[in-house]
């Protein structure tokens, strides 16, 4: 971490420096160009839309990569102090055995755990706030955030706007992922690559299979382009043949990318054979299930915990971007209670926003109960409350073609793959829905783009 002044030098949205002649020119072009932006792109907000991209500072999204990449190995560190393996780690985390499907105990909690990231990260005055670390293959929104970067990129381009306001997409998170994948397995030139997801999840159109493998054949033409020998499956069409091979529709499967979460998944032939391909060695996975464990948000603790002994920077930097994160327990019931505008109440081990009450949006009578029951259920967290920055965005109605302008909370998303940054997810908070940001809540998902200066 360079030391970089955060609050003094805000760098994620360029919107209020620009003249209000290229800031109309913008908004001109999204009113043309937003359906192509965002068709396919998967949300569950289906009222409004960005009219334009984030305009990020491009040295400040490197700032951003290369302290996202430190927190995560603080946080593998953090969890190598108490733990050498998998199991050892599971149990100290207070996750049942059989619950994080794919997981076996004996593996080592090796640098391969890292390999895959992205952190949820709200602005409070300026400076980064981790509230969460999503780690593993299945991080979200891959695709569609690139997607949208590149379309709005495009659209700047054909509308004239890029020669008003010069800007270039963030690096491919996409591509860095496939090189993530090749070097973390081992994989050479050809090697073959399924990409698997579940059909039994929230995500927009994940129970249509068929139109799932439609939607992703782009990634796999991508896959194709960085020289795998690629494919797309859900779960449910693997089984193993006679042999003892993976496959999926008579294709062998080898080497898995990991598209969804590895936990709480229903008991079916597709998921038993994946089991026995890893336990037989003819499969690989990226990532090893054993890097979801590394997400748990009890690890925050832990780390507050261990910031007195880390060395100066790296107790500057925890104390600095990672709110203080306490395991709730009974004694401490009655000062939660008391604090409720300054503290955000979490599961240990839930994902997507499930579970996440922010005290000052709960009534005291709520609050008090939602903390004792979840003192007396165990593996619950509070989180000091970081109130996001808000960002002023321009939204269009899908049905009536209105333009809203609205000031709204933000999160963003920096992703790491094999410990380089590359691409940006920014979820924008829908209007009049709070600030736990997560598509269950109808945000908005749109792309960034990177402007040269500070």
């Amino acid at each position: 971490m360079s030391g970089y002044d955060w609050a003094g030098r805000p760098g994620f949205d360029a919107w209020g420096n620009l003249s209000a002649e290229v800031r109309a020119a913008v908004l001109a072009a999204g009113a043309e160009g937003w359906q192509t932006v965002f068709d396919e792109v998967a949300t569950y907000n289906e009222t409004w839309k960005p009219l334009r991209p984030v305009l990020m500072s491009k040295p400040w999204l490197e700032e951003l990569y290369a302290l996202s990449d430190r927190m995560l190995q603080l946080l593998l560190e953090c969890c190598r102090r108490r733990a050498g393996t998998a199991g050892e780690l599971r149990k100290l985390l207070g996750i049942p055995d059989g619950r994080v499907e794919f997981l076996d105990d004996s593996e080592p909690l090796g640098d391969h755990l890292a390999m895959s990231g992205r952190p949820d990260i709200l602005l409070t005055g300026g400076v980064p706030k981790f509230v969460e670390f999503n780690v593993g293959s299945d991080v979200g929104s891959v695709w569609d955030s690139e997607k949208v970067s590149s379309r709005f990129l495009e659209l700047f381009r054909t509308s004239g706007v890029a020669s008003v306001l010069p800007v270039e997409a963030p690096p491919s998170a996409v591509d860095g992922r496939f090189a993530a994948i090749r070097s973390t397995l081992g994989l050479e030139p050809g090697a073959r690559l399924t990409m698997v997801f579940r059909t039994d999840g929230e995500y927009p159109e994940s129970h249509d299979p068929e139109k799932l493998v439609a939607l992703l054949q782009p990634f796999v033409e991508r896959g194709i382009e960085n020289g795998f020998d690629m494919d797309v499956q859900p779960v449910d069409w693997l089984t193993l043949d006679a042999s003892g091979s993976l496959v999926g529709r008579g294709r062998r499967v080898e080497a898995i990318l990991r598209l969804f979460v590895c936990s709480e998944m229903p008991p079916t032939v597709g998921l038993q054979a994946i089991k026995d391909a890893l336990r037989g060695g003819t499969a690989s996975l990226f990532t090893s299930a054993a890097s979801w464990l590394i997400s748990n948000k009890l690890v925050f603790a832990w780390l507050w915990e261990d910031a007195a002994s880390l060395p100066a920077a790296d107790a500057a930097l925890v104390r600095a971007h990672l709110p203080r994160t306490r395991m709730l327990t009974p004694s401490l019931v009655p000062s939660v209670v008391a604090e409720r505008e300054q503290l955000v109440l979490k599961p240990a081990d839930e994902f997507g926003g499930s579970g996440v009450v922010v005290g000052r949006e709960a009534s005291a009578g709520e609050w008090q109960g939602l903390v004792e029951r979840g003192a007396a259920e165990g593996l619950h967290l509070v989180q000091d409350y970081s109130r996001p920055d808000r960002m002023v965005m321009d939204f269009v109605h899908l049905t009536s073609g209105e333009h809203e302008t609205a000031e709204v909370p933000f999160s963003i998303g920096p992703y790491t793959f094999g410990r380089r940054g590359s691409g940006c997810y920014v979820r924008i908070g829908s209007q009049g829905e709070g600030e736990v940001l997560n598509l269950k809540r109808n945000v908005h998902v749109t792309g960034s783009l990177l402007l040269g200066g500070a």
